[in-house]
């Protein structure tokens, strides 16, 4: 018989600048007791998209990053608002970091962003996307819309340069049919 871990207390949120972590607490399985801390609220949800043009170039958000201090390519995206669905807050985010969108959409699939987050990331695959305006950023965002070939996406996916190398894997089996017509 398998011992199961079981909560023992409630969570403690604890805000630590704009970021949240959350401290859970388990029985182990051997009977002892523990904390795990987490980041993310529970349920937070955040949705990107692999953004081709017609021409099939991939629609990128550059923008600094803190982490690993240095500039980073970015898949449009960001956080689901309460009430939205992640493919809504997909298509309003593409088109207020980028200006650009589509008609044309298709859920490429979620993933737990790791094992000691609360996060769940929706990716999903936007084609023909066009240009129909400005960026409408937030405070404290300063993107620079790039469009890159296929080549060079898979290449900064797999090279430490893009935060959402993930949603690039997800896209993989297409973006190799397209590779072709760019």
């Amino acid at each position: 018989m398998t011992a199961t871990w079981e909560r023992y207390a409630e969570d403690k949120v604890i805000k630590v600048g704009w970021r949240t972590i959350v401290r859970k607490h388990y029985t182990l399985p051997d009977g002892e007791q523990a904390e795990f801390d987490t980041v993310c609220n529970v349920g937070d949800e955040v949705a990107a998209v692999v953004a081709l043009t017609p021409d099939n170039h991939v629609v990128i958000a550059e923008q600094f990053r803190s982490g690993p201090e240095k500039i980073m390519q970015d898949l449009p995206g960001g956080m689901v608002d309460p009430g939205e669905t992640p493919l809504i807050a997909a298509k309003r985010e593409l088109q207020e970091e980028t200006g650009y969108t589509s008609e044309n959409w298709a859920e490429l699939g979620i993933a737990i962003d790791d094992g000691y987050s609360n996060l769940r990331r929706h990716f999903f695959l936007a084609t023909d996307c066009v240009s129909v305006g400005a960026q409408v950023l937030e405070d404290e965002e300063f993107i620079t819309v790039k469009l890159l070939t296929i080549d060079e996406l898979l290449y900064n996916a797999t090279h430490g340069e893009m935060t959402d190398g993930l949603a690039v894997l997800y896209a993989y089996d297409e973006l190799m049919k397209r590779k072709g017509n760019s």
